[in-house]
């Protein structure tokens, strides 16, 4: 299977930049992250480079990073596998929404998820979920790219939203989609 039908990259603006991310890369995906974080726990570089140094996380392919043409990174995220489950969590700069980040991202995650999956048997696929702060335009988003709200469980909203770098204390605010595996790129 190919891993795009058309690449993700189509839905940025001239000049933007769409790679993977590296262990540098950590200080610019905690200050994005923190500009859009509705709570006082803060995310923190040390969490992020713990889980990138494990054997579970491939930054280069499994994170997905865009640089505005100043190279200021305006949007971020990251695939990882639960057992058989595909997650996808992220989040795009305020300031830049609405010029086809999210799609983008998005789209990737989408094609990346589906390739994890190939790597299971059918009987195993699970639906993929993507996570992100509770903001109109990624509602919307989700909603023009299939992606369909739904409720976890109070106590599984760490695990679902993957905000792995919080402490276990904080109060989240994310909203979670769920994407019908037969709607995948």
């Amino acid at each position: 299977m190919a891993l795009y039908h058309h690449s993700p990259t189509s839905y940025l603006p001239g000049g933007y930049t769409f790679r993977g991310a590296t262990l540098s890369d950590l200080a610019s995906i905690v200050y994005l992250l923190n500009q859009r974080q509705l709570t006082e726990t803060a995310f923190r570089a040390d969490g992020f480079r713990q889980e990138w140094q494990s054997r579970r996380c491939n930054p280069a392919l499994d994170v997905r990073l865009v640089f505005d043409p100043r190279e200021v990174l305006v949007g971020y995220l990251q695939f990882w596998m639960d057992d058989n489950h595909p997650m996808l969590w992220g989040c795009v700069h305020p300031a830049f929404e609405g010029r086809g980040i999210g799609s983008a991202l998005l789209r990737w995650g989408e094609a990346r998820a589906r390739l994890a999956l190939d790597q299971f048997p059918v009987s195993l696929w699970t639906a993929p979920h993507f996570s992100t702060l509770p903001v109109q335009r990624a509602h919307e988003l989700c909603e023009h790219l299939g992606w369909q709200q739904i409720r976890p469980q109070k106590a599984e909203i760490k695990k679902v939203t993957g905000a792995l770098h919080l402490p276990e204390t904080a109060d989240l605010q994310y909203h979670v989609y769920e994407k019908a595996i037969e709607q995948l790129n």
